[in-house]
Formats: C-alpha cells, structure tokens, sequence
C-alpha cells in the first residue's frame, strides 16, 4: 500500500530546517513519507556585453545536488523514507502538481520570525493555496524547537455545519498523529448568539468532543491565549469562506496568528 507523503519547502533557511525537522517527526507519527521540495530561479546576470542566460540544465543540476546534499545531512539518521523534488516555476503551480502526482498527508511550511524577517517565505505562499488544496497546511514558527506532537487545540465556529470532508481531513489528522483534540469555542463582544447555543463538536458517532467556551476581546487573540494556557502543541485552524470565524483565516489574519503563535498552525480548508 502507497505511503500517504508529507510535502515539506525547503529554503535552506532556519525556518525551513526547523520546518523540516517538526514534518519528520509528523511523518514518523503518522507513517508517512517526506517529499522535500525545493523551487530555485534561473537567474539573468548583466554584463558589459548585455544580457547572459545561464544554463538551465546547469542550474537545475546544482540545485538537485544541494537538495541531495540537505536531505543527506539533515535526514542522516532518520528513521523516515523520504524523496526530493527540485523546480522552477511558481509555488502555487508546484505544488498542485506535487499533490496530483502523490497522495499526500499535509504540507507543512517554515517561517521566519517576525522581527527577523517582516514576511513569510514559503508561508506567503502557503496561505495562498489556503482552499484551493485539500489537505491541511501546517506553518511551523521558527521559534517553535519543542517539535512534539500531541495535544491541538481547534477553533470551532458552532453558527455553521461543517462538509464531510472537512470532518474527514480532521479525523484523518488527529488520527494518524495521534493527536488528542480539545476544541473551544471563542466568545467576543461582537459575538450574535448566545453561548447557551453552542453545541458539542461530532466528528462521527464515535468522535465527539465538548466545546469549551473562551471570552476574548478578538478571535486571534482568544486563540494564541488559549494555546499558551496549555499545553498545547498545534493550533488547528478551519478555514472557510462564509462562516463568522472566516475574518480569522483570510490572509493577514492567518500571518497573523502564525507570528504571534509559538506552536504550528493547522490549516484545513472547509
């Protein structure tokens, strides 16, 4: 039977090693493979002559010697298969491609500290793909050296119903992590409805979890203060569309929780 496989960028950063080393573990949990890629340019140099193209063979060449050369160093001892794909091209494209070829557990992502770095590097771009893939998208902080897996946290919005494979991409995630899931509701002054209408959280019959009730003054905040309040190694997040807690997920606001959270952020799309 085909191993599900773990997509993991690699930028030859901090953040990506560390990103690395959180989806080895992921995938050593959830008896994965690790698909490590790695998108380099075919850069144009200026000359006193005009214009010279390097040669693509030749870039393409390094750039899978130094993929080889990582995977080799940093996955020396590892207990996990793993595989490398090295491209040019736009991430988004990459990346449907790499998950029409495999089937694939999750996609997980680096990224640099805030006051490092004021953007994400391949977490820009992970946001981006946000509910054009259907398997959750993990941001891993740079911060985040603890790389343990076992308890997440799920922000639940209880005004809507959630799709069966939304249900079924957070079965299949705490299942094969083996992950044990506590899931709050967070309550804010601009909330409609009452808290007395907050109902458990069904996965199926045999998965059902209380929904706790957490006041904050805002959605991030009321998340990022309930993963500090325990311990708490992954913050699940459900993305959609038109749902309440929706204004959480859209771009700005998932960098957000991202650079404020110190565990990684799981993001699947409804």
């Amino acid at each position: 039977m085909t191993k599900q496989k773990i997509i993991v960028g690699i930028d030859y950063t901090a953040s990506s090693l560390n990103a690395l080393k959180y989806a080895e573990l992921l995938a050593y949990r959830s008896n994965c493979e690790l698909l490590l890629f790695h998108l380099f340019e075919a850069p144009v140099l200026y000359t006193n002559s005009g214009l010279y193209f390097m040669s693509y063979q030749s870039i393409e060449k390094n750039s899978k010697k130094k993929l080889e050369d990582y995977a080799l160093k940093n996955l020396k001892a590892s207990k996990v298969e793993y595989s490398l794909y090295s491209a040019n091209g736009v991430f988004e494209n990459v990346i449907e491609y790499l998950l029409k070829k495999n089937k694939v557990h999750s996609v997980v992502l680096g990224l640099e500290s805030k006051t490092k770095i004021n953007k994400f590097i391949y977490g820009t771009s992970g946001t981006s793909i946000v509910g054009k893939v259907n398997c959750p998208i993990i941001i891993v902080p740079e911060s985040y050296k603890k790389q343990s897996i076992g308890k997440s946290i799920l922000a639940f919005d209880n005004a809507e119903k959630l799709s069966k494979t939304c249900l079924k991409n957070i079965k299949n995630y705490i299942n094969t992590t083996q992950t044990k899931l506590d899931v709050f509701h967070i309550k804010t002054p601009l909330e409609v409805f009452s808290t007395k209408e907050v109902i458990d959280f069904k996965i199926d019959e045999k998965l059902v979890y209380p929904v706790k009730i957490k006041k904050s003054s805002g959605i991030v905040e009321g998340i990022v203060n309930t993963a500090k309040s325990g311990k708490t190694q992954s913050i699940i997040s459900i993305s959609r569309r038109h749902s309440f807690i929706y204004r959480f997920f859209n771009e700005s606001h998932t960098k957000e929780i991202a650079f404020q959270s110190k565990v990684p952020v799981v993001i699947i799309h409804e």
